[in-house]
């Protein structure tokens, strides 16, 4: 894709101009926005492509090549020029359609980039506390992410973006999935917000069921065993592993049977007036279109489907991890850029702090609440990446650097945190006597 040198200088000017509406905070800053966006770019990038696919195809049938011909496959579904490659559709599965869909991808990076636009400097708590007018707008609801989105889409609506807008979504259709995608990424950066989370969570449990990941874990775990002689320790985690998937497969059979034949009860009792195929199509057709995450209805009485196949379902699971990976990308870094950020991100609190904004004092217990940051969020959140499997061989790269980097602040945080929050200190100390000196 080229775009014209209208459309690139419109670009420019909307980046340059965002960027000028970012507030000059420790963290939140138009340098952490420009951090996000390149290291959602660096995500995008690994997400598993055709290209890929083929290329570790090559490889494979290079190395067993012994010098014969190759026989073509025939297969009917599959458009590669090359035995054994895969064809777009195939990638497109497989990366849930993220990898060949250059509009959702372009959404993605500009969510990156106006996620924080405007922030200013402390929780959303500390602004519903203090009934800012900006809570008061957004009704205490992520406030901060809801005035980013309101100014980044307010800035794109001006007269001099709107060649941008159209070249963005050319219809009204696409603007609206675009506007739809957008919002959705800003408000899922909320990680304060528990209704939030739990949204985020059921919306991962029912694309990527929890039953499901055990038995897959469990047959790749037993797929070689005859391949190497396990050692009696190995032998018995197996065997454990194997029992407790098997108690938890059988009570689950068994919640199944009961409740199978519960609703046989229910059918016969309702539908005794009508045929049993009616009543089990009529069942099954409102268990299929049971509230929830998949299905909302309106005023009229009209479900509406908000996830026609489980891919569309997977792919929003996904993108709401790669969101959130991108937004704290500097944990999965290296760790010098983890105690970068992390340093800003104490002089923003702290600043906060100061002006009685944020009562609680940030330098009490820093070095043990990145611990936990670690262990509750950032290391779940790398098992969600590695387990999405859209970026293949390289989907344990996230959890590694961030068990390093933990690793690392376990051992050196203390120190680290002392001179950090002494530094930081003397720091705001010099800036207020600046800043009285210009007064005067």
């Amino acid at each position: 894709y080229v775009l014209s040198d209208s459309i690139s200088e419109s670009v420019r000017n909307f980046v340059a101009t965002i960027g000028k509406l970012h507030n000059g905070v420790g963290f939140h800053s138009f340098e952490h926005a420009t951090h996000v966006t390149l290291s959602m770019n660096k995500l995008l990038s690994m997400v598993t492509t055709v290209e890929d696919l083929n290329s570790c195809s090559k490889r494979r049938i290079s190395s067993q090549d012994t010098g014969g011909a190759y026989s073509r496959r025939g297969s009917s579904d599959s458009t590669a020029s090359e035995p054994g490659l895969y064809d777009r559709q195939r990638a497109e599965r497989i990366s849930f359609g993220i990898s060949e869909d250059p509009r959702l991808r372009f959404a993605m990076v500009f969510s990156a980039l106006i996620h924080d636009v405007a922030h200013t400097g402390v929780p959303n708590s500390v602004l519903v506390e203090e009934e800012d007018e900006l809570a008061i707008l957004h009704n205490d609801v992520s406030v901060a992410e809801q005035h980013s989105l309101q100014v980044a889409f307010s800035l794109l609506q001006r007269e001099e973006f709107q060649e941008l807008k159209r070249c963005i979504g050319p219809t009204s259709e696409e603007r609206k999935l675009f506007r739809k995608t957008v919002i959705g990424m800003v408000m899922v950066t909320d990680i304060s917000d528990q209704e939030r989370l739990q949204i985020v969570a059921s919306r991962w449990k029912a694309a990527f069921p929890p039953i499901a990941e055990e038995e897959e874990d469990y047959d790749e775990d037993t797929a070689d065993g005859g391949a190497a002689e396990a050692t009696s320790a190995e032998e018995l985690l197996k065997k454990k592993k194997k029992n407790a998937l098997r108690v938890r497969r059988t009570s689950h059979d068994v919640r199944e049977l009961v409740s199978h034949e519960l609703k046989q009860a229910v059918e016969r009792r309702r539908f005794s007036m009508i045929s049993n195929a009616t009543a089990k199509e009529y069942a099954s057709e409102r268990h299929s279109q049971r509230l929830g995450i998949r299905h909302s209805m309106d005023l009229s009485g009209m479900l509406i489907d908000a996830y026609p196949v489980t891919h569309q379902l997977q792919q929003h699971a996904v993108l709401d991890a790669i969101m959130n990976a991108a937004d704290v990308a500097h944990t999965m870094q290296s760790f010098q850029v983890f105690v970068k950020w992390n340093r800003r991100l104490f002089k923003e609190l702290y600043c906060a702090h100061l002006a009685d904004r944020v009562k609680f004092d940030p330098s009490q217990n820093w070095y043990e609440n990145q611990i936990g940051f670690f262990s509750h969020y950032i290391l779940p959140l790398t098992q969600k990446l590695k387990q999405s499997g859209v970026f293949g061989s390289t989907g344990t790269v996230f959890e590694y650097f961030a068990l390093e980097n933990k690793r690392r602040w376990e051992l050196e945080g203390e120190d680290i945190s002392e001179v950090l929050i002494r530094e930081v200190k003397e720091e705001i100390r010099l800036e207020q006597e600046k800043e009285r000196e210009n007064i005067q």
